[in-house]
C-alpha cells in the first residue's frame, strides 16, 4: 500500500452534506485532509492531490452504476485532465457498515414495540442485479433487533414493491424505515398511504429517511453515554509527547473493549471458522514482530505522527507474539495493515484475520485490494512463505463465502499475477 493516502467522501448532491459532513469526521485520523464533493458537481469540486492514492468514500450511495461505473471513470477523467494518475480505492458504500450503525439500532429498538414489523424501502436498479446495501443492512440489524423481530425489503420502481411486500408481513403495525439519504422526492410522494396500509389491516410509522434518522439517533446514542461526555473520546492526544500517545491509547483500547462487549454477536465464532483459525495459526506459529513496524507504531503513522515519538512507540508494541494482540487493539488500530512494513504485515495479519474469524472484528479490515494497488501489496506480502499465503487464501476464501469481500475487484495481491 502506498504511504500517502488521501480521502475523499462523495455524497450524490448537496442534500447530503450534513450526513457527508459526519462521515468525514468519522474518518479523518489526527493529522488527515479529507476532501468532500457531491457526485453531481464533481467536475468543478476541489479534489485531493494525485501524487498518491485516493481513498474514495461514496455517502450512503448504494453500488449501482453511478458508483461502480459513473463515478471511477469521472474521477480517472478529471485527473487524467491534470496530467495526474492517482490509485483510486473505493471504500464501502456508507449505509450498510455495521460499525456505523449502532446509534441506528439503538434507536430502532426503542421504536420497534412488541410484534411490530420493520419494512426498509430502498431505490431499485432497473435493468440491474439490485446493489447489496439494503439486505446487508438488514443482515447485520439481525444481531441488534430482538430476536425474533420480522424484517423486510421493498424498493422504489422495481420488485419487490411496497405493495407486494406490506399484506406478507404478519405485523399488525409496521416500521417503515426509508433507505435513502434525505428529505426528496421518494419521501414526498413514494411514501406508503395509511390507506394502502388500512386497505390490509395494516398500521404504519414512517421513520425520517435513513441519513437524517442516523444522524438524529447518533446524537441519542453519544449523548446517553457518559463516559463519551466533554469530547473525552473525540480528543486526539499531544502527538509529541510519548507518555501522553501511551496513555491515549490505553485508554482508547479500555474504551473500545466497553463498546465491543455491548454488541450481541461480539464473540460467537463463525460457522465454519475453525479449520481455517488453525491453518492460520499453524502457519503463523513463531513470527515476531523483529524489526518491523508494531501495531501502535503503525497506527500513529496512519495519524500523522513520526519522529522521536513514533521510534518510542517501538517499545510499546507487542513484538514476540502476535496472539497477544487483543481484540480491542486490532479494532482501535484496524488500518495497521496499510501502514506497517512487510515484517510488520506479516506479524499482524493472522492476529487480524482470527480475531475476524472469532466475530470479534467490528472494524472494517480487508487483506485483499483492487489491481491498482496490488504492486504495493506485494511488498507487504513479500516475506509471506507458501504455507502464509495459502492461510490467507483460506481465510479469503471463507470470506467470499460469507459475501464478506467482493470477490471480483479485490484479490490478494499475488493472485492479480
Amino acid at each position: 500500500m502506498p504511504r500517502k493516502i488521501y480521502k475523499l467522501c462523495v455524497s450524490y448532491d448537496e442534500a447530503g452534506a450534513r450526513l457527508r459532513q459526519k462521515v468525514a469526521e468519522n474518518v479523518k485520523g489526527a493529522s488527515d485532509f479529507v476532501w468532500q464533493a457531491s457526485f453531481r458537481d464533481l467536475e468543478s469540486a476541489e479534489l485531493p492531490p494525485g501524487e498518491g492514492a485516493v481513498w474514495v468514500y461514496p455517502v450512503f450511495m448504494q453500488s449501482g452504476r453511478t458508483v461502480t461505473e459513473t463515478l471511477p471513470e469521472l474521477l480517472r477523467s478529471l485527473y487524467a485532465e491534470r496530467g495526474l494518475s492517482p490509485a483510486l480505492e473505493f471504500q464501502p458504500v456508507w449505509g450498510a457498515e455495521r460499525t456505523w450503525n449502532l446509534g441506528v439500532w439503538k434507536s430502532l429498538q426503542n421504536e420497534l414495540e412488541q410484534d411490530a414489523s420493520l419494512l426498509v424501502v430502498a431505490h431499485g436498479v432497473t435493468g440491474r442485479e439490485l446493489p447489496p446495501e439494503p439486505s446487508d443492512f438488514l443482515e447485520h440489524s439481525k444481531v441488534w433487533l430482538p430476536k425474533g423481530t420480522e424484517m423486510a425489503l421493498a424498493y422504489f420502481g422495481v420488485s419487490p414493491s411496497v405493495e407486494e411486500v406490506l399484506p406478507s408481513l404478519k405485523g399488525k403495525k409496521v416500521l417503515v424505515l426509508p433507505f435513502l439519504i434525505g428529505e426528496g422526492k421518494h419521501m414526498r410522494e413514494d411514501m406508503p398511504s395509511p390507506e394502502l396500509a388500512a386497505r390490509f389491516g395494516k398500521e404504519l410509522k414512517i421513520l425520517p429517511p435513513f441519513g437524517t434518522f442516523y444522524l438524529q439517533a447518533e446524537h441519542a446514542y453519544r449523548s446517553a453515554e457518559p463516559e463519551r461526555d466533554a469530547g473525552k473520546k473525540s480528543d486526539w492526544p499531544d502527538m509529541t509527547n510519548l507518555e501522553d500517545v501511551r496513555a491515549w491509547y490505553l485508554q482508547q483500547f479500555e474504551e473500545t473493549q466497553k463498546e465491543l462487549e455491548r454488541i450481541p454477536g461480539y464473540g460467537a465464532m463463525r460457522e465454519g471458522a475453525a479449520p481455517v483459525i488453525e491453518q492460520i495459526t499453524k502457519a503463523f506459529a513463531g513470527v515476531e514482530l523483529g524489526n518491523g513496524i508494531g501495531l501502535l507504531q503503525a497506527d500513529y503513522r496512519d495519524m500523522g505522527g513520526f519522529g522521536e515519538v513514533f521510534r518510542g512507540l517501538a517499545d510499546s508494541d507487542e513484538r514476540h507474539d502476535w496472539t497477544k494482540l487483543t481484540d480491542a487493539m486490532l479494532n482501535h488500530c484496524y488500518t495497521a495493515l496499510c501502514f506497517t512494513d512487510p515484517e510488520g504485515y506479516r506479524f499482524l495479519v493472522p492476529a487480524f484475520m482470527c480475531c475476524d474469524l472469532r466475530c470479534r472484528m467490528w472494524s472494517c479490515m480487508e487483506v485483499t485490494c483492487p489491481e491498482d494497488f496490488a504492486e504495493w501489496g506485494l511488498e507487504d506480502t513479500a516475506l509471506l512463505s507458501a504455507d502464509q499465503r495459502r492461510a490467507m487464501e483460506a481465510y479469503v476464501d471463507f470470506c467470499h463465502s460469507h459475501r464478506e469481500e467482493d470477490g471480483e475487484n479485490r484479490k490478494l495481491p499475488w493472485q492479480w499475477n
